[in-house]
């Protein structure tokens, strides 16, 4: 009986001695791919955080490596990475609403895994999405959301970066007011600047301060200070092939040469910046770049260039719903508001239990109170945002109506040169065949029907109700009277309406004294302040 059990444990013994390297060789084995996994997951974080300045098809690629790799091995950071990565994606592509929907999916799930980076950017993310849908009180207060986040948690980086965001956002809520002069922006972009330029590591974050303090110079029109940061920012984008940074660096180097007078240079560097956009397949910056060349052309009286761009700005600003996308992004934030405050009334109601229903019943009215102020709120931002598109509309009108009026006089100073050398040729001695054609080109005249009707339109557009309040006031004038009348809206010269319609100088003033007549006006009243004031 002895020796069995003696056998036995030898046995296992023995077992035990051949399975232990087994085991140990599983378990290192198991260790080993985590960690190859866990490299793999990190190395796809870095390559998307580099593509996040280069091509946008480039970046949705490592995207869904690190979604895949990182739903096969479980990892919660890569996913939540791929998350971030996916929102800025959608962002850059000008899918507003795709791009809120991944923030607060990202924000959500980085507070529940807590994963502070991440949880700090996409704050950063937000308040983009919000600044560039002229959402500024949104803007500024997810930027300190975030900052806030990053100072508790000691983050250098992310502690320059939404400085410099702020600063973007003090400069841009400034120019959107329309308020004249300098602002704060500049202390916090000098501030930024300074603590990236004192720190090897963030040399890469100097571009973006370059940019700003570029754009800030421009505007205040000290182009020398523009220069030279503008080159650094070209210089420092280039060097870490920052290509979206780039489109920044040409555009306000570009404006401020052609602000300074140097037209080429200054058109040069707008057209670079245009093309590293369209390379980079960010249909949003391709369209704030034609608003930057349609302000550069108005400057100088470009007006057939300024309206090139201003039509594909608005061309792409409606393919991109800009408003719509405005709404959508308020519409989400407010979902995520209201999701994020149930769960913190359901906790309070909780504790509220043991301390009474009054407590609850409170809580419950400031939520209210709250959600309702916030709806008002919005309300007003879209009627506001909603009477810049008609502005916007009525001054495109305007420019058009200008456009098209100066063009009108310069034919009709052509016509003029035209007709006195046909006099001189009339005082020779030509066939009445020839003085027949001749007096035919005499009489021409540049308002045709089809110029009438595109005229007319236009005039509509920027006086509006004008032709109504004259058939109104006047019933008894003719259509060619309401011609006249829109001529002398204009303020055009007896002369120019002459060449328009085809009709003497004489003709004019006899058409303006039948006028008088039917609109019964006495000696002392003023034919042109009248049609001024319809």
């Amino acid at each position: 009986m002895l020796k069995q059990h003696l056998s036995r444990y030898l046995l296992l013994a023995t077992w035990l001695i051949i399975s232990l390297p087994a085991c140990r060789r599983d378990s290192d084995s198991l260790t080993e791919s985590k960690n190859q996994n866990s490299l793999q997951i990190k190395a796809l974080i870095v390559k998307a955080r580099q593509a996040e300045n280069g091509n946008n098809d480039t970046l949705k690629k490592i995207v869904n490596q690190l979604y895949k790799l990182s739903a096969q091995t479980g990892n919660k950071e890569g996913f939540v990475w791929a998350e971030m990565m996916d929102a800025d994606y959608y962002w850059q592509n000008a899918d507003h609403k795709r791009a809120m929907q991944m923030a607060m999916l990202c924000l959500a799930d980085a507070e529940k895994y807590h994963i502070k980076e991440v949880n700090i950017q996409v704050y950063g993310t937000i308040a983009n999405l919000f600044k560039e849908t002229g959402q500024y009180p949104q803007a500024f207060k997810n930027a300190d959301l975030g900052l806030n986040l990053a100072t508790v948690n000691k983050d250098t980086a992310h502690i320059i970066a939404l400085l410099g965001l702020k600063a973007m956002f003090t400069r841009s809520w400034h120019l959107y007011n329309h308020q004249p002069g300098p602002d704060s922006s500049i202390y916090l972009n000098l501030a930024a600047l300074q603590i990236a330029e004192s720190n090897p590591r963030q040399a890469k974050m100097c571009t973006r301060f370059y940019d700003n303090i570029c754009q800030y110079y421009k505007d205040q029109k000290d182009y020398q200070k523009a220069f030279y940061y503008g080159n650094k920012g070209v210089e420092n984008a280039l060097k870490f092939k920052q290509q979206r940074s780039l489109t920044y660096s040409y555009a306000w180097l570009g404006q401020s040469y052609y602000f300074n007078g140097d037209h080429v240079k200054g058109i040069d560097y707008m057209n670079k910046a245009l093309q590293t956009a369209l390379n980079l397949k960010e249909p949003y910056r391709v369209m704030e770049i034609h608003g930057h060349m349609y302000d550069c052309y108005l400057s100088t009286g470009d007006y057939k260039s300024a309206l090139m761009h201003y039509r594909r700005m608005w061309t792409m600003r409606d393919s991109l719903k800009v408003l719509d996308n405005a709404n959508k992004l308020t519409e989400l934030q407010a979902k995520y508001d209201t999701v994020k405050k149930d769960k913190q009334i359901n906790e309070l109601n909780a504790k509220a239990l043991q301390r009474g229903a009054m407590v609850v019943i409170l809580t419950l009215l400031i939520a209210i109170v709250v959600l309702f102020y916030n709806k008002e709120r919005k309300s007003k931002e879209l009627i506001a945002s909603e009477k810049r598109r008609v502005d916007e509309e009525l001054k495109n009108a305007g420019l058009e109506l200008q456009y098209f009026t100066e063009n009108m006089r310069q034919k009709n100073e052509i016509i003029e040169e035209f007709k006195a050398e046909i006099e001189q040729l009339q005082i020779q001695h030509i066939s009445v065949a020839d003085r027949e054609g001749l007096d035919t080109l005499i009489n021409a005249h540049i308002m045709t029907a089809d110029n009438w009707d595109s005229f007319r339109k236009l005039f509509g557009k920027v006086h509006a109700g004008f032709f109504d309040n004259i058939k109104k006031r006047y019933p008894n004038l003719t259509a060619s009277d309401a011609r006249i009348l829109s001529l002398i809206k204009l303020e055009l010269s007896n002369n120019e309406m002459a060449n328009m319609l085809g009709i003497t100088i004489e003709g004019i003033k006899k058409s303006k004294q039948r006028l008088r007549k039917k609109m019964e006006l006495g000696k002392d009243d003023s034919l042109e302040e009248i049609v001024a004031g319809m």
